[in-house]
């Protein structure tokens, strides 16, 4: 009998030693999966209060996609620039003030040594319809350019005009590049790696902002979704420094448009608003009317 309760004292002894041991371990496994979620909890902390990224300029040479990546700076801004002024196009070669090149889905004209006007002028600008910039301008050929909020009617992107800061980089989440003339006229584009301060300085008269710079420097950029099914406009230029201005078709889509676009030779192009903001003009006449006879914030105008 003694033996037998020596033996289940000795049984329970090493269950009980076994339990501790158990114990011990689920212990040391919890605490060490516990720090490794702390970690990573503080690390994803420290990457979401980095944004948005301020970036060195002198190495943006590319197109950045991203609309985290911001170079924001302190660069002043205004209310308001006052009067728009007109810049001159100086473009090479000889040709028609304005020719018309539209074909397939595209209405397409280029102009040769145009003067340019934009009409936004403040934060939130002046919402005006196709027929009423034509009456103020009516040997112009005019077309719809930024976007606007159309809850506020606030200017979208980054916006320059008359040389002074409207809006600056990542004041919104939708544009984060930019079609930019220049004070000699030259024509370029940035996107929001580039602080306003450096394009300013570079001799910015001039921003168009909205969507997608859809090739850079002779260069098409990939394909990001942003031309889809709906009606688009462009604003582009050659390497004479002619200006174009484009519209196209409902349903013409990304891979025709290019396409047709491909002979013209574009140094740069850049989506507009689109949709129903799209609206073309010419001496006081609707080339391409609204499909909703929408009032927008910002037309460029080309005389």
């Amino acid at each position: 009998m003694k033996r037998k309760k020596s033996k289940k004292l000795q049984l329970s002894l090493i269950i009980g030693f076994l339990i501790i041991i158990a114990g011990l371990i689920s212990a040391f496994l919890l605490n060490n999966h516990s720090d490794k979620t702390s970690k990573s909890n503080n690390s994803s902390s420290e990457i979401t209060s980095q944004a948005p990224v301020k970036v060195d300029p002198s190495k943006s040479n590319g197109v950045i996609s991203s609309s985290s990546v911001v170079a924001s700076d302190n660069t002043e801004k205004v209310e308001d620039v006052g009067e728009s002024g007109w810049i001159k196009i100086p473009s090479k070669g000889s040709g028609e003030k304005f020719t018309n090149l539209s074909s397939g889905s595209l209405t397409i004209y280029k102009a040769h040594n145009p003067q340019v006007l934009k009409t936004a002028t403040a934060t939130h600008p002046n919402l005006q319809v196709l027929s009423q910039v034509m009456s103020q301008y009516p040997s112009a050929l005019i077309m719809n350019a930024s976007g606007f909020n159309m809850q506020n009617g606030a200017i979208t992107g980054f916006q320059i005009n008359n040389g002074k800061l409207i809006t600056n980089w990542g004041e919104n989440k939708r544009a984060n590049e930019a079609f930019v003339i220049n004070k000699d006229g030259s024509m370029t584009t940035y996107d929001s790696t580039t602080p306003a301060s450096q394009i300013l300085a570079n001799g910015a008269e001039q921003s168009y902002s909205f969507g997608k710079i859809l090739i850079k420097d002779g260069k098409v950029t990939p394909n990001d979704g942003s031309v889809n099914w709906m009606i688009h406009s462009f604003i582009g230029n050659d390497k004479d420094n002619n200006l174009y201005l484009i519209i196209s078709e409902t349903s013409a889509g990304y891979e025709n448009i290019m396409k047709q676009l491909a002979n013209l030779n574009l140094t740069n192009l850049v989506l507009m608003d689109g949709g129903g903001s799209s609206q073309m003009g010419l001496n006081n006449q609707t080339i391409v009317a609204s499909q909703d006879n929408r009032q927008v914030g910002d037309f460029i105008v080309l005389k």
